[in-house]
C-alpha cells in the first residue's frame, strides 16, 4: 500500500510539473526572442506537453481520482488559449463574394536533390497541380538547376537571391502578377517574394514566406546527440533572426492597398512570437477551416505545423486542407479564399 501510495504522489508531482509548464507555454507568444530567445525554446515542446498531460489524464480518470481535474483544467486552458493545436470539423462554404481564388502554398525541398534513389518529385507535383488545380502556387526552396514542368502557370515570379545561391522561391499563377519584389534578408538563404495578383478588376497582394531555418535535422536521434549548448545558441539566434524578419514583411504589408494573403514555411510552431505577430489582424485559415492536427512537417512521429496561409480579415477563408502526398519533408497545404 505504501509503495502504491510512494508512486501516485510521485506521477502526481510529475503531473504538477508538466502542467505547470504546459501554463507557462501561455505567455509564449508575447515574449519578444530578442529579449528572452532561450525562454522562446519552449514553444517547441508545447505539442509533447499537451500529449503528456493528455496521457497523464487518461491515467488518472482510468484510476477514478480527482487528480484528473489538473491536467483537465491546464488542458482547457491551453485549447482555448492557442486555439490552433486541433480541428474537429471543416466544412467548405460558399462564396457570394465577387472573387474567389485557390492558393497551394509547399516547401519542395529543393525537389528532393540530395534524395539518394529514385527521384518522383516530377510525378507527385503533377499530380498534385492536376488533382487540386490552384490558381496560385507559392514555392519555398526552389533549386534553381532542377525544376519541374508545371503547365497552365503563365505568370511567374521565380527569385534568387543572387548567381551563387542554389536555391530561392517561386510564385506561379492563372492570373497576371505585378509590383513584384523579394525581401532579400541578409546572411541567409530564406528569403520572402511578394506579389500583386491581379484578378479581373480586383488585385490581392501575395506573400511568399520562408523564415529562417532552425537547421536543425528532423529526428530525436539527432537532438539527443547534438551538443546541447550548441543547439540552443543556434536555435535561439534562429528565433531572433525569424522575429526580424517577421518585422520587415510586416512593416511592408502594412503599406498594401489592397487585401492581403501571407502563405509559407515559417520555421516555428502556432505556440510561438512569430506566428502571433504575423497572424495579427490576419485569420489563420487551418483555424478557420482546417481538420484534426494540421501536420505540415514531417518530424519523425512528432506533428509539427509549420507552414501557415494567412488573409486579411476581409478575406473570406471558403476552404482549408493539407494534401498528404508527398516527396518533400514538408506537406502543401492549400486554401480557397474570396472578397469583394
Amino acid at each position: 500500500m505504501k509503495k502504491s501510495t510512494f508512486l501516485s504522489r510521485l506521477l502526481y508531482r510529475l503531473n504538477m510539473f508538466f502542467a505547470l509548464l504546459l501554463l507557462l507555454s501561455l505567455v509564449l507568444p508575447y515574449i519578444s526572442p530578442k529579449n528572452f530567445p532561450y525562454i522562446s525554446l519552449l514553444s517547441l515542446t508545447v505539442s509533447p506537453l499537451i500529449l503528456i498531460n493528455g496521457l497523464f489524464l487518461l491515467y488518472w480518470i482510468i484510476r477514478l481520482k480527482r487528480k484528473f481535474l489538473l491536467s483537465a483544467i491546464v488542458l482547457l486552458l491551453a485549447y482555448f488559449g492557442f486555439n490552433t493545436f486541433y480541428k474537429f470539423s471543416s466544412e467548405t462554404e460558399s462564396s457570394q463574394n465577387s472573387n474567389s481564388l485557390s492558393i497551394l502554398s509547399y516547401n519542395v525541398r529543393l525537389f528532393n536533390l540530395h534524395k539518394n534513389g529514385e527521384n518522383n518529385s516530377q510525378e507527385i507535383i503533377t499530380k498534385l497541380i492536376s488533382d487540386e488545380q490552384p490558381d496560385v502556387i507559392c514555392f519555398q526552396e526552389y533549386f534553381r538547376n532542377r525544376t519541374v514542368e508545371i503547365e497552365g502557370y503563365p505568370y511567374k515570379y521565380i527569385h534568387f537571391k543572387n548567381d551563387k545561391v542554389y536555391f530561392g522561391h517561386a510564385i506561379l499563377s492563372k492570373y497576371p502578377l505585378i509590383n513584384v519584389g523579394a525581401f532579400d534578408f541578409p546572411e541567409t538563404l530564406n528569403n520572402t517574394l511578394y506579389v500583386d495578383v491581379v484578378k479581373g478588376s480586383d488585385t490581392l497582394r501575395l506573400y511568399n514566406v520562408h523564415l529562417k531555418s532552425l537547421h536543425v535535422l528532423p529526428t530525436v536521434d539527432y537532438l539527443q546527440h547534438e551538443n546541447k549548448s550548441k543547439l540552443f545558441k543556434r536555435l535561439g539566434d534562429g528565433f531572433q533572426k525569424q522575429q526580424e524578419q517577421a518585422e520587415e514583411i510586416l512593416a511592408h504589408k502594412m503599406t498594401s492597398p489592397y487585401p492581403v494573403v501571407v502563405a509559407g514555411d515559417f520555421n516555428n510552431t502556432a505556440f510561438s512570437y512569430v506566428y502571433r505577430k504575423m497572424n495579427e489582424n490576419m485569420k489563420d485559415a487551418y483555424v478557420s477551416h482546417g481538420k484534426g492536427l494540421g501536420t505540415t512537417f514531417k518530424f519523425d512521429s512528432y506533428p509539427m505545423r509549420i507552414d501557415y496561409i494567412f488573409t486579411s480579415e476581409t478575406v473570406d477563408v471558403l476552404d482549408f486542407k493539407t494534401l498528404e502526398e508527398t516527396f518533400s519533408d514538408h506537406y502543401p497545404i492549400k486554401a480557397t479564399i474570396s472578397w469583394d
